[in-house]
């Protein structure tokens, strides 16, 4: 017998689109970030920007623990 693989269902693959697409804006708005950051001579604005990238960073590692949950918990 060949083994048998299962095609994820369309909740799945729909809900694996949406996390790819939230992990891609947080990255460019973290280059949108750092980018500004490098353009700019003031201090201040630097540090938001820091903290912003921060922010961003912190969101992301949420939506990563959320959908880790979700996965082991079996939510399509």
């Amino acid at each position: 017998m060949s083994p048998t693989y299962r095609m994820r269902d369309a909740a799945t693959r729909r809900r694996e689109r949406e996390i790819a697409e939230l992990v891609h804006s947080f990255a460019a708005a973290r280059c949108a970030a750092r980018l500004a950051g490098l353009l700019t001579g003031e201090f201040v604005v630097r540090e938001l920007l820091l903290r912003v990238i921060d922010e961003i960073n912190r969101a992301e590692a949420a939506v990563v623990r959320l959908v880790s949950t979700l996965s082991r918990d079996g939510v399509a």
